[in-house]
């Protein structure tokens, strides 16, 4: 037992005196220094007097000149100074040009030819720079008798800008590379130190925020990273890795678009623009669960058109892209991510998007995706059942009745009472959503019609009271027809008559549901409360179309041609506006008085025209004179005909009835950013947005619901427009 013991105190004290040991031999190895091998770069000058003093650069040089010798020619040469990079010869008294030797611990090195002459180059700064710079060079020997002095960087030729006898300055010229600075004059020839010419090529990505990696490709840079100055804009980034040719910096806090920066010993080279973008904007993702293989599509904006800039992770899972655009990316579900959210990365900007299940049950759409009760839905997707009452179809929460099913593709009609909302699908346990919601939305005749006689062939306006009944100008019958909510038509009456008009044009409501409709032939204004007083507002000019500002002032347009628009305050006071021609459909006025409309005369009715209050017209505000169909900003954007005129869905936004493409525009008055609702096409049916038909647009109006109303005259006859 004893014995056993001690065997194992033995064991136990072995193994501590090797641990130690080792340990030992590790500090030690910790400790030892790295040895850099001697080694010659260059050398500089390589021609002067005696005198003349010669760097030579390297790297693993002693720094006790007593290990040194040289010779040039077999003559002595003394050494002056040595540190790790650089030694510091003098040329010897008596000299014979050949070959300069520097001998160091018994190791004999050529360093190179050495000439004696007058000419000789002493320094180069900077000693690096892009193209289009300037070198100062020193030296002697500089001034010419037999020609022009002549400066060569890497051999390629340099303007010179100016030359003494002692200094020479030059401009870099572009690809210069790296290389001896030389000159030439008189028939002679002097080298000095090498040059390094700076250059960005590229920058990887172009666009970005703060804290995007951007590599840097070139030539020139620093190879440590404290060598490096980086900066965005005038701000300066984080260098994170550095090379002769490439450096990766990340985009600092306060990062602005401008140019990219790198600044080596003093010398600036300026690279392409870094253009700031906000982080990815998702609109759609579909599906929203699935199994592996299907297709994902992401729309959206702020993508990168350029594949490997961006990243899409599915419960933080990277997937890899099949292809990117500037708004679309796609991908495979790969199955096995777990259920989370998906996340896209464009250039290190990241956007969280919805929620992914990871299972067999998914949609990846809803066709259409807007109508009204009955509007027959094809739901696309996988893991459905084919056996139509086992898939539970809600929308916003309504059970709505499967006609017909396969694993892939339900057929269903939207319920009754059918509200905007998400669409979710049931199958086994599983639930589904879609991508997008399923909104009540479309377009139905309110009443009229092209075989109706309810209304005449030229009917001119439209306005909608604040309890939702609609009113029409019938010139054609010298009427004004009502029309309830539930789409019953009468003539508007007051006290319990029909009221009686020559030729009656234009109409508005005010917030008090005053009516007041214009008649052409009588040059005035009828004014009928909502309590049957009717009095009339005389005037000086036919009056046509007339809308009112939130202070109760008319704006009328003038019946005659290039006749301008009026303003009648509610005091009766008639004055000309400054600006309009002729303008011959509904015009709107915003919150502080700014006035915007489409002028025959000015641009053919192509464009929404603003006139700030008491400021300067702006013509194309939106649009321009040429006809068109575009979303996009201010007079890039095009609109065909704008016969509906304008009016406002909020304080910020317009409504454009835009009747020879058929739709319905929006323009936010702040960006002059011009969207479309909807877009329909000649003809005359009810349904979905994308399937109705118009015909010729001549009034928009739009109720406290959001619903809007077209005057379609030329199938006369009133149609709505549901948008929620």
């Amino acid at each position: 037992m004893k014995m056993t013991i001690l065997n194992k105190q033995k064991l136990g004290l072995g193994l501590m005196l090797m641990l130690l040991f080792l340990a030992g031999s590790c500090k030690k190895d910790e400790q030892q220094e790295i040895v850099i091998p001697f080694k010659i770069a260059g050398y500089y000058p390589n021609s002067g007097n005696a005198g003349t003093l010669v760097n030579i650069e390297g790297e693993g040089f002693g720094t006790d000149i007593g290990q040194y010798s040289a010779t040039v020619s077999g003559k002595t040469v003394t050494v002056v100074s040595a540190t790790a990079t650089r030694l510091v010869l003098r040329m010897p008294e008596a000299g014979i040009s050949g070959v300069l030797s520097l001998k160091y611990n018994d190791q004999q090195y050529d360093v190179g030819q050495y000439l004696y002459q007058d000419l000789s180059v002493k320094t180069v700064f900077p000693a690096n720079g892009p193209a289009g710079s300037q070198i100062r060079i020193t030296g002697e020997g500089f001034s010419s008798t037999q020609g022009p002095v002549q400066v060569l960087i890497n051999g390629k030729v340099a303007q010179v800008v100016s030359v003494s006898e002692t200094i020479i300055v030059a401009e870099v010229p572009s690809e210069a590379g790296f290389g001896p600075v030389t000159i030439k004059v008189n028939g002679k020839e002097a080298q000095g130190q090498n040059f390094t010419y700076q250059a960005i090529s590229s920058i990887k990505p172009l666009t970005g925020g703060k804290n995007t990696r951007v590599t840097i490709s070139g030539v020139g840079f620093e190879e440590t990273i404290v060598g490096n100055t980086v900066n965005f804009n005038g701000v300066a980034a984080t260098v994170i890795e550095a090379g002769k040719e490439r450096l990766v910096v990340v985009a600092p806090d306060g990062v602005s678009t401008g140019p990219l920066t790198v600044d080596i010993n003093g010398q600036k080279t300026i690279g392409p623009v870094f253009k700031v973008v906000s982080s990815p904007i998702l609109q759609f993702v579909s599906p929203l669960s699935g199994p592996k293989g299907v297709e994902m599509v992401i729309t959206g904006s702020v993508f990168s058109t350029i594949l490997d800039e961006n990243k899409v992770f599915i419960n933080n899972v990277e997937v890899p892209l099949k292809s990117a655009s500037a708004t679309e990316l796609i991908l495979n579900i790969p199955g096995g991510t777990g259920s989370g959210v998906v996340r896209v990365v464009v250039n290190d900007q990241s956007t969280n998007g919805p929620q992914f299940k990871d299972q067999t049950l998914g949609i990846s759409s809803i066709s259409p995706d807007n109508g009204l009760t009955g509007t027959e839905v094809t739901i696309k997707g996988s893991g459905f059942s084919a056996v139509a009452e086992q898939n539970k179809v809600y929308f916003n929460g309504v059970l709505a009745g499967v006609r017909s099913a396969t694993e892939n593709t339900i057929t269903i009609n939207a319920p009754a009472n059918v509200t905007t909302g998400e669409v979710k699908i049931a199958v086994n346990g599983q639930e589904a959503t879609a991508p997008t919601e399923f909104r009540r939305a479309g377009m139905s005749t309110l009443a009229g019609g092209p075989n109706s006689n309810v209304f005449g062939s030229f009917m001119t306006a439209i306005a909608v009271d604040g309890i939702g009944n609609v009113y029409v100008v019938d010139p054609q019958n010298k009427a004004v027809k009502k029309i309830t909510p539930a789409g019953i038509v009468s003539t508007l009456q007051a006290n319990g008559t029909n009221v009686e008009f020559d030729n009656p044009y234009g109409l508005v409501i005010d917030k008090d549901n005053t009516i007041y409709i214009s008649e052409r032939n009588r040059n005035q204004i009828k004014k009928i409360t909502s309590s049957g007083q009717i009095t009339t507002i005389a005037l000086t000019f036919s009056p046509a179309l007339i809308s009112i500002d939130n202070t109760g002032n008319l704006y009328v347009n003038n019946n005659a041609l290039f006749g301008g628009v009026y303003k009648v305050n509610t005091a009766g006071a008639i004055t000309k506006m400054n600006g309009p021609s002729w303008a011959n459909s509904r015009s709107a006025i915003d919150v502080v008085g700014n006035f915007y409309y489409s002028d025959q005369g000015t641009n053919s009715n192509h464009s929404v025209i603003k006139v700030p209050a008491g400021g300067q017209m702006e013509i194309n505000f939106a649009g321009t004179s040429d006809p068109g169909y575009m979303d996009a900003v201010g007079q890039v954007a095009r609109f065909n005909t704008i016969s509906g005129g304008v009016i406002f869905k909020d304080n910020n936004t317009l409504y454009v009835g835009d009747g020879s493409n058929y739709g319905i525009r929006e323009l936010n008055i702040n960006t002059r950013s011009v969207s479309t609702v909807f877009k329909a096409s000649s003809g005359f049916a009810d349904g979905t947005l994308s399937a109705a038909r118009l015909g010729r647009m001549v009034d928009i109006a739009a109720d406290k619901d959001g619903n809007i109303y077209i005057l379609d005259a030329g199938n006369k006859a009133v149609r709505k427009v549901f948008l929620k």
